[in-house]
């Protein structure tokens, strides 16, 4: 077991797994790109080593996963919405909080099995 020495209990990681769904929801903070464990943690007002662990164990996902599934999530709303549709591609992996157009579409075929025109291509026949 990699945590074998961690103090994170199940009541401690269910509560706070809680905040961090929550804190995502409402705050977004994975549309900052120079977001960090350790800035994402601080918000959370957790050590660092125990939100990694969270994310590691119960989610099991790394960091970088972990942000980029909300991006890309976000992404893919974005990609099909209306006023998204103006965008350009480039655009929305900004606003999503990627930094470079090859890190989205590398993130973004890794968690949709696509890349985003055809996501978008896909979704825009279909309605």
């Amino acid at each position: 077991m990699k945590y074998k020495h961690s103090n994170l209990g199940d009541p401690d990681a269910d509560l706070y797994l809680e905040k961090l769904k929550l804190l995502m929801k409402e705050e977004a903070p994975y549309e900052s790109p120079d977001l960090t464990l350790p800035k994402l943690a601080k918000s959370l007002q957790m050590p660092a080593y125990l939100l990694s662990q969270l994310i590691n164990e119960r989610l099991n996902q790394n960091f970088s996963d972990f942000i980029n599934s909300y991006r890309v999530k976000q992404a893919q709303q974005m990609l099909v919405d209306p006023e998204g549709q103006k965008q350009k591609i480039a655009s929305i992996a900004y606003d999503c909080g990627f930094n470079t157009l090859s890190a989205f579409n590398l993130a973004f075929k890794k968690h949709a099995q696509m890349t985003p025109s055809q996501y978008r291509k896909k979704h825009l026949v279909a309605k």
